[in-house]
Parts: structure tokens; sequence; C-alpha cells
């Protein structure tokens, strides 16, 4: 049950850093009596407050979960949450919500009405009252976007639509706007999302092109509106990132286009140029997704060996252990292994952690010596010599430049 914690956490740690750099959202993990295990939410005593004042919690841990599904909840005081049990292979369920966040039909003024309703003085008004301006203001649209991200990070499937949830209709979603060709279609923008992620798992051409929006940019204030649209993109670049790895590409290759993408994106001035670097990096996925399949020439044992070690990096692989899942002597895996991908599986190994303990490194603030204790690089200066060996510099360097650095080798595909 503690390493499966320990998973949950690592993978909302890497979450909550997109989301949070993106609109400061935090992210919480409960237990099913309510337990809070783990927590990345700034203004953590009163957000938790508001999570239960409003009544949030005990919905959420209400919620039915005979299927996997997120859920955009609101309570008492108009702030929104997305919530959503996370069930482990070993039994036992975690329940994760991320927020709070205002609609953009709600406000501050509406919140602290519901507050003094509940008596509170003048002093803990004021105190609420500077909170409470820091709780990020999102279009719907941008709400289940974070939603579908949660649902994939978690169970790593794309989500159907997400449930609302005890919570008034956003204003944005007026009489007929989920008639064909609305610019508030959420479904209609979410099964379009889906079709994508679909042909890039598949490595097959969309029939359709790119739209222009994945929403109606007129609800947007103008001042927004660019922001909005990258954070969206952001997310979708994401997504594609984490579909191209389940479809074969190495997480060096994919994580190495991400990162590259996003901060193209990041450097967008206007509409027009952040929609051509969507329509370009989605069409940079899909060409590596294709490459990937006709050109990987690498036997199913050891394309199983690298899914393995990909699956389970944060746990001590053994090449025993590895040989056993691939049905392979461990002499005769390792040969086959080096003399197909010009490596040893060890090297491999210390690739995957290197590249999960690089993300950790710039979206949390986790201790050097603890990332190095989860990935199992055994000692700090272990684990300094092989980061070095891959990146060029130090892990604490590499933080410092916020993950900016020239990566002085390709991994082999």
């Amino acid at each position: 049950m503690k390493k499966a914690l320990e998973n949950v956490e690592t993978n909302l740690l890497i979450l909550q850093g997109q989301v949070f750099s993106a609109c400061r959202m935090g992210a919480w993990c409960f237990s099913e009596e309510k337990h809070l295990f783990i927590s990345t939410a700034p203004h953590q005593e009163e957000y938790h407050l508001f999570l239960r004042a409003g009544g949030v919690l005990d919905q959420a841990i209400g919620l039915k979960d005979d299927e996997p599904i997120p859920h955009i909840l609101g309570g008492k005081l108009g702030l929104a949450w997305i919530a959503e049990w996370v069930h482990l292979q070993k039994g036992g369920r975690f329940l994760v919500i991320l927020g709070p966040v205002y609609l953009k039909n709600t406000s501050v003024d509406e919140s602290l009405l519901a507050l003094d309703r509940q008596g509170i003085s003048q002093h803990l008004r004021q105190q609420y009252l500077n909170v409470l301006g820091d709780v990020p203001v999102l279009h719907f649209d941008m709400i289940r976007q974070y939603a579908c991200m949660l649902h994939y990070t978690c169970y790593q499937e794309v989500t159907n639509p997400v449930l609302l949830q005890n919570t008034e209709q956003p204003h944005e979603e007026k009489a007929g706007a989920d008639l064909p060709g609305s610019g508030n279609d959420y479904q209609r923008m979410a099964a379009y999302e889906e079709m994508l992620l679909h042909c890039l798992a598949e490595g097959t051409q969309p029939r359709e092109e790119l739209p222009a929006s994945f929403g109606d940019l007129q609800d947007f204030d103008i001042r927004d509106s660019l922001r909005l649209i990258k954070d969206n993109i952001l997310i979708f670049t994401g997504l594609c990132a984490r579909t191209a790895i389940r479809s074969g590409v190495t997480i060096y290759t994919a994580k190495k286009m991400e990162s590259d993408w996003v901060s193209r994106i990041e450097r967008a001035r206007s509409f027009s140029e952040a929609h051509r670097l969507r329509e370009s990096m989605y069409s940079a996925f899909l060409r590596q997704v294709r490459q990937t399949r006709e050109n990987t020439g690498l036997s199913k044992a050891v394309r199983d060996c690298r899914s393995y070690i990909q699956a389970n990096y944060m746990n001590d692989i053994s090449l025993e252990e590895l040989a056993r899942h691939c049905g392979y002597a461990e002499y005769y895996l390792s040969r086959k292994f080096s003399k197909e991908t010009g490596m040893k599986i060890s090297e491999y190994i210390h690739i995957v952690r290197v590249d999960a303990a690089k993300l950790l490194l710039v979206t949390t603030s986790r201790d050097i010596q603890d990332i190095s204790d989860l990935l199992h690089f055994g000692n700090r200066s272990h684990f300094d010599r092989v980061f070095r060996q891959h990146v060029g510099i130090s892990p604490a360097r590499f933080r410092e430049q916020g993950g900016q650095t020239r990566v002085p080798r390709e991994e082999t595909t």
C-alpha cells in the first residue's frame, strides 16, 4: 500500500506541476476516511477548510465509482473542484482532487456571502478574501480539459465526457449550446480530441482538419484569450506525448519533443501562430509514431523488455525479473537487447529513470535525495554521476536552469 501511494504521489506531483504552472491549481489525495495523504495546493489550510465547508469533500467521498470517471463538483462557496477515485492494482483506492477554481460565472463576492452566512469574524473574512483572490478563474472548457488530464494521468486512457454534479450550469451552456456547430459544444470538442488521439495512437492521418480553436473565443476576456488558448494547446501537447509513448515511442524521445514544443508554444504571440504550432506539433508526433512503427526493427522480447522497464522504473528491477517476464534466459536476453538497441539493459533503465528525474526536478520541489531514492539510484553521488553522464550537468544545476540545457546525446530508437 505504501509503494502504491508513492506512485500515486509521484504522478500527482507531475500533474500538479503542469496545472500549477498554467493556472496555480493544486492537487489533493484523500483516503476513503477523508484522511489527507498529499496536498500540493497553496494556502493549504484555508483551501482544505473550503473543501469541507462547501460540502465538496462529502460529495466526492460519496461518488459512485463503478466506472472510473472524473467529476466536476461545486459547493456552497461557489468554488469548483475536479474529483476522481483512483483504484490500485493490489486493492484499495484513493480520492484525487484538483482545485479550487472559479468558473467564469462565479466570483469571490459569492464565496464571501456564503462564508458570512456561517458567521465568520471580520478578521477571518479579510484573511479569506486575500486567499480567495488567489483562486484561478477558468473557462468551463478548460476545467473539463484538466479533468480529462487527471483521468489520463491515473488510468492512461481517454475519458468519456466528464459528469457535472451539484453545481449550477455555467453561463456558457446556453440554450441550444449542444446543437451541431455551436461554439460551446463541449461534447463535440471532446469527441474530436478523442478522435485525434486515436489517430495518433494508430499512426493514421485524421480525416478532418484541425478546427480553428477548441472553444468559443467570444466568451473569453480579451486579456485572457491567448493565455487560455496556449493552456489548451499545452494540455493537448501533453496528451499527445503520452499517447506517443503508449504507441511505442520512447519516453526520452516523446518527452524531449514535448519539452521543445511547449517552449515554442509559450513564445507564440498571436492566435494564428499558436494554432499553426498546434498543427505542426500534432504532425510531428504523428510522424514520430509512424517512424517508430515502421523502423523499430526490435524483436518482441526486446519490445517487451523496454515496455516493462518503462512501466516499472520506480521499482527495483532485476535482470532475473526481466528475463522471467520476457520468457528468456538472462544471458540470452542481455545479448539480444544489446545487439538490437546498441546499449545494455542497465543503461536503458538509467535513461528511463533520468527522464523521470528531469520531469520531477522541474515540476516539483522534492528534495534531490528523495528523487534519487524514489528512482532507485542507490545514493546521491551515483545519481549525480548517471544524471551528468546523460544530461551533461548535475541534477541541482538542471533544476536551477529550469530544465533548459543542451542534451548531449540522442537515444537510439
